[in-house]
């Protein structure tokens, strides 16, 4: 096996045994050595939310002085109440974290290079976590992979944990009946986790593409009152292909129950697409369909900020947002690139406003919150008709 592979997997239980246990439990303070700060501190922040939860933390070495009671890795106390805690004792998501500190304590010091691409796997990392500890965890993840050069994945069935993954990070693996696969990316939490199924509350559920689109239709539906004793949920899941699969599953298996009913928005460019796909799946369960006023984001953006220039909307954005590296700096550096004549889906374009949004650690939120409210001023022929499209949802 490769000395860069440290599996964790079933290691707790490898050295599971009555005489270990029992050694264990009286084995002598002398024979521990203090665990390292990174491992201690993350440990109770991310459990706790606490650095210092587990003031008192300790592991004994595989090859610790007892040659009769060897482990198959470093194992792990902590001091609780004056009492001390082996890790047969902890809690499933104590051991299985303190585990993954562990390995990446030891990963990140026999590294010979941060510039050279690391890769992860842990598999369904939730378990036994509370929802607050999650967040932690994503937040902890995160930064490591930031900071160590990390590629990290996991599978994981938790809402709590995905919800918080750009679904540009999220993979939907699903297996056909003649068992092939097919991969999905990016991904929204909802279409990977089918979430709505789990909710029979709502009085109205409409489908979206991405966050745009559910950014527009909040607006509409507060700007126009038409929320008002009604439980709207509007759900973005992915592509055009993903939100009508979607829709027409809610429809054919009663998913919403009899209260709820189900319509959909996609994004303005491709009614076409949609049509021939809706005809070719044989799909016809007449529910209420309507577009946005504009494209997707990116062909948007591309459009505005380079084909045919919105100066008021450019300015907007190279002001509040493009602070660093002005947008007239992007937009130059697009415009050298040979391929950007063919970027005709404005993805080009639209990696590199993205890449300094993330360099800047500014929210995609505000660049949608700009490109709304522009939106809004400019109100077009397109969106007076989505909104009579909502208006006639809500009766």
């Amino acid at each position: 096996m490769s000395k860069n592979f440290r599996p964790l997997y079933g290691n707790r239980f490898k050295d599971m045994s009555y005489e270990k246990i029992n050694y264990v439990e009286r084995i002598n303070q002398s024979e521990l050595n203090a665990a390292n700060d990174f491992i201690r501190k993350n440990l109770g922040y991310i459990l706790q939310g606490d650095e210092n939860f587990y003031e008192k933390l300790w592991f004994v070495s595989p090859n610790h002085s007892n040659p009769n009671y060897s482990f198959k890795r470093e194992f792990f106390f902590y001091e609780k109440n004056g009492k001390r805690i082996s890790q047969f004792h902890m809690s499933t998501g104590e051991n299985l974290l303190i585990s993954i500190l562990n390995s990446l304590y030891i990963r990140n010091n026999d590294r010979a290079s941060l510039s050279k691409p690391c890769m992860m796997l842990l598999d369904e990392i939730e378990l036994a976590l509370h929802p607050s500890s999650l967040k932690r965890l994503t937040n902890f993840l995160k930064d490591m992979a930031s900071q160590y050069n990390y590629a990290i994945y996991f599978s994981t069935h938790s809402i709590e944990l995905i919800s918080g993954i750009s679904p540009s990070n999220i993979f939907f693996i699903e297996r056909h009946a003649d068992d092939s696969i097919e991969i999905l990316n990016p991904c929204y939490p909802a279409y990977a986790t089918r979430t709505l199924y789990d909710h029979n509350g709502y009085d109205k559920v409409i489908l979206v593409e991405d966050d745009l689109a559910k950014s527009i239709i909040d607006r509409l539906l507060r700007s126009k009152r038409l929320l008002n004793n009604r439980l709207v949920h509007v759900l973005p899941c992915g592509g055009y292909t993903n939100v009508v699969c979607l829709a027409d599953d809610v429809v054919k298996n009663n998913l919403l129950g009899r209260k709820a009913s189900i319509s959909i928005v996609l994004d303005g460019d491709i009614k076409k697409q949609v049509q021939d796909f809706m005809t070719k799946r044989g799909l016809s369960n007449n529910i209420p369909l309507n577009f946005l006023p504009i494209a997707s984001l990116e062909k948007y953006l591309r459009e505005k900020l380079y084909l045919n220039v919105d100066q008021k909307l450019f300015r907007e954005l190279n002001d509040y947002i493009f602070q660093n590296k002005s947008l007239t700096q992007i937009i130059d550096d697009y415009k050298k690139d040979p391929s950007a004549p063919q970027d005709n889906d404005g993805k080009k374009l639209f990696n590199q406003i993205d890449s300094e949004l993330r360099e800047r650690k500014v929210d995609r939120a505000e660049l949608i919150s700009m490109v709304v409210n522009h939106l809004f001023e400019n109100r077009s022929q397109n969106l007076e008709k989505l909104i009579t499209f909502l208006k006639k949802q809500m009766e």
